[in-house]
């Protein structure tokens, strides 16, 4: 019977190390788009329309930089303005971690004025 208990804390122990683990992954994911989003704080570009929306892919090199691959969206000026905040601005070195892996980010400009 002790045993029986002993072995069922160890397997309750390794379930919350296992899912600490996962928190952990989701939480340097959010400083990453955190910073992102303080770079690319307060655009001045005037738009047409209500909104514009940009599809962006990045990788974070080995000095912790960002670097962009695509920027897909309808205005040049979007483009434009994503590469200048963002290509090649380093970020926090706790977030480098994250190996080779592409990472894909929303981005939605609101026009003020309407």
């Amino acid at each position: 019977m002790k045993k029986l208990i002993v072995l069922a804390v160890a397997i309750l122990a390794s379930t919350q190390i296992f899912a600490n683990d996962k928190n952990t992954k989701e939480t340097t994911e959010q400083k990453l788009r955190n910073e992102i989003v303080l770079l690319l704080d307060r655009p001045e570009i005037k738009l047409e329309s209500d909104e514009i929306k940009a599809n962006i892919e990045f990788i974070l090199n080995a000095k912790g930089e960002i670097v962009i691959l695509t920027v897909d969206s309808e205005k040049q000026a979007i483009e434009h303005y994503v590469k200048s905040r963002l290509n090649y601005k380093k970020v926090d070195t706790n977030v480098i971690e994250t190996g080779n892996k592409v990472f894909k980010l929303k981005l939605k400009v609101l026009n003020p004025e309407a």
